[in-house]
């Protein structure tokens, strides 16, 4: 029996959203995605990490035999205000960065040494606690270098 995969991957046109097999379990809608160790598969975000736009789906982990999940993401830098699982208190008007495991947080205020994060949008609404979900306008993932005092 052959197995029938969906997902966009191919090159084209994608109108703000495209789909991506999940490398891993999703445990909750709105979590920040980067790219898979294959490029047609999504992981969640770290610090580190270049994200490519924010997952609106759940998904299990792969099966034994590697069946994996299809899921939605949503790119960043997309016309759209997005929404996305804070892990700490955001205060509307943050810029906010990836913070691990999906969620984002904001810029910090006071640094002691050089940093370099990458900027994914601004917060329009709040959050006062590690998940709840914000609303952002987001844009394209670019590096921001903030220097120590």
């Amino acid at each position: 029996m052959t197995q029938l995969i969906l997902s966009n991957s191919a090159i084209g046109t994608h109108a703000c959203n495209i789909t991506k097999q999940a490398e891993e379990a999703i445990p909750i809608k709105y979590l920040l995605g980067k790219f898979g160790e294959q490029k047609t598969d999504v992981a969640l975000c770290g610090l580190p990490d270049l994200p490519i736009g924010i997952i609106t789906d759940e998904a299990a982990a792969p099966t034994p035999e590697g069946t994996k999940e299809i899921v939605n993401i949503a790119l960043l830098g997309s016309p759209n205000t997005l929404q996305a699982v804070a892990s700490v208190a955001v205060a509307a008007g943050s810029i906010i960065i990836p913070a691990g495991n999906g969620k984002v947080k904001p810029l910090p205020a006071a640094i002691t040494d050089d940093q370099t994060y990458i900027m994914i949008g601004i917060a329009l609404t709040s959050a006062t606690a590690d998940g709840q979900v914000i609303e952002f306008m987001s844009c394209v993932p670019q590096q921001h270098v903030v220097k120590g005092s």
